[in-house]
């Protein structure tokens, strides 16, 4: 047996969950703390639903040794559930027999010890390619492209009708002229041409590139591959040893240009009864009635990220007994291109939850998440709205090795002084 990896312990205690209670709905497999008796007694001795849940990462060879390992050290240090986290440099194969058998292993193990495990839908982030599995099965979740970018012209180009789409204005107004681009030859004018864009490939994501959630069945996708394994191998104890699945930062941003996707200008039609198509300038520029555009096409992104992601996942875990809870970029406001309203997604979450990596205190920072107030909020006002009993927090993942104890709680404090602790 080889000696036990510092690398793993290293990463293992770089992200810790911060679990707390909201107000009321029932929601399945609940421990529910709503009087100071009962909180005062479960501080001292908290049941495993109330411990902290490390980021149990695998990140090499995965043996049964080291599982045996490190679940009797997280027991020791009063921590009673765990997120099994693969991260870069995992050997164990993903999603394999070997992966489940594993996995499998550390459930049986982590219910003799009286503890938790939790699944992480991903291969490291942001969830939902599958470590590559979603893309090599459905080369359509990438390769349709994710954005169009806008180019000027006082002449069409040659190379003209390779673009995706061409606008010309007329008297103020921008007309569609993609469909009779030969009538353009040799004219002046004011033309706007539009090329898709694609993510890119990284080996980050197995070789291919990220996928586009907001394409119909891409979730679905994601979904079969990721938890077919675990429902074969592991069924029986969903909703039980394993409370549920741990989501982060699934997004939508483009590769450039203005977000897209295929039935995009279909579904806008639809909603908001005229084309944007030939509303395309005001997405780039102040230009015709661009704050209604731009809210339109805002609110068309974020419904489709919340009907083709966030509630495919709430169903699956609401029929299979498990808890969806993880977050999205919600650092980054008032920019909206991750995701448009993470307040919104949270209503489609069996536990809502957010991140705060980093120890530094800056209210204005978007990487500086301590001190972010409006984040802990949100979550807070959207979890009670909802009904949520409960919230959570992945919280000191990059606050650096130098963090004290004291400086955890003070982290900690700033989520219960903005009300996640109710």
């Amino acid at each position: 047996m080889k000696p036990f990896s510092n690398r793993l312990l290293l990463l293992i205690i770089s992200g810790v969950i911060l679990l707390f209670p909201s107000c009321k709905r029932t929601v399945i497999n609940e421990v529910k703390i709503n009087d100071f008796k009962s909180l005062s007694s479960e501080f001292k001795s908290p049941s495993k639903e109330y411990t902290t849940a490390p980021f149990f990462v695998w990140n090499y060879k995965i043996t049964k040794e080291e599982i045996d390992h490190y679940l009797d050290e997280f027991k020791k240090q009063g921590s009673l559930q765990v997120i099994v986290h693969p991260r870069p440099g995992l050997i164990t194969e993903y999603l394999s027999d070997e992966w489940f058998e594993l996995f499998k292993y550390t459930v049986e193990k982590g219910k003799e010890m009286g503890m938790n495990v939790w699944i992480y839908d991903e291969n490291s982030y942001p969830s939902g390619f599958a470590g590559g599995h979603v893309p090599d099965q459905m080369p359509e979740s990438y390769n349709q492209g994710q954005g169009l970018n806008m180019s000027k012209f006082e002449t069409l180009p040659d190379t003209a009708s390779k673009y995706y789409l061409c606008l010309k204005e007329e008297n103020g107004k921008y007309v569609n002229i993609t469909s009779t681009l030969e009538n353009e030859k040799g004219k002046k004018g004011k033309y706007l041409l539009f090329n898709k864009t694609y993510n890119g490939k990284s080996d980050w994501y197995g070789g291919f590139s990220y996928v586009d959630l907001l394409y119909p069945g891409v979730t679905q996708k994601f979904i079969e591959v990721t938890m077919s394994g675990y429902e074969k191998y592991l069924g029986a104890e969903f909703g039980k040893t394993i409370p549920g699945t741990f989501t982060d930062e699934p997004q939508i941003k483009s590769p450039g240009g203005i977000r897209w996707t295929p039935d995009l200008f279909e579904l806008f039609r639809k909603q908001w009864h005229y084309d944007l198509e030939t509303q395309l300038p005001s997405l780039y520029e102040e230009v015709g009635d661009w704050k209604m555009v731009r809210h339109n096409y805002t609110q068309t992104l974020l419904q489709l990220f919340i009907d083709r992601w966030s509630k495919p996942w709430y169903k699956y875990c609401e029929e299979n007994g498990l808890k969806f809870t993880g977050h999205y970029w919600e650092h980054a406001w008032p920019s909206m291109r991750p995701g448009g309203d993470n307040m919104a997604m949270y209503a489609w979450h069996q536990q809502p939850a957010i991140d705060m990596l980093f120890n530094q205190f800056n209210d204005s920072s978007d990487y500086a998440q301590f001190g972010n107030i409006r984040s802990v909020k949100e979550l807070a006002s959207a979890a009670n709205q909802a009904g949520r009993q409960r919230k959570l927090s992945e919280t000191y993942g990059g606050a650096g090795w130098e963090l004290t104890f004291a400086e955890m709680k003070r982290l900690a404090d700033i989520h219960i002084s903005r009300t996640m602790v109710e």
